[in-house]
C-alpha cells in the first residue's frame, strides 16, 4: 500500500512538473461584447489536450516510478 500510495504522489508532483515545462499551454480566452446589457467581458477556457495531454503524463510517470520500484525491491531481495 506504501508503495502504490508513494508512486501516485510522486507521478502526481513529477508529472505536473514535466507537463508545465516541456508541453505548451495555451490560453484559450475569448471577448464578448454588448451582450445582456454588459458592455465587454472575457470568459477563460480550459485548454481541454494540455489537460489530456498532462494526466496521461501523469499517469505514465506514476507506472514507471511503480516498475522501478518493484524492480529494485526484488534486486534488494535477491
Amino acid at each position: 500500500m506504501r508503495k502504490f500510495s508513494f508512486s501516485i504522489l510522486g507521478g502526481i508532483i513529477i508529472g505536473l512538473i514535466l507537463s508545465f515545462v516541456l508541453m505548451d499551454y495555451e490560453v484559450i480566452k475569448y471577448e464578448i461584447r454588448d451582450q445582456a446589457g454588459i458592455e465587454s467581458r472575457w470568459v477563460s477556457e480550459m485548454d481541454f489536450n494540455f489537460v489530456f495531454n498532462a494526466s496521461m503524463l501523469v499517469f505514465g510517470v506514476v507506472i514507471l516510478i511503480f516498475i522501478v520500484w518493484s524492480f529494485v525491491e526484488r534486486k534488494i531481495a535477491d
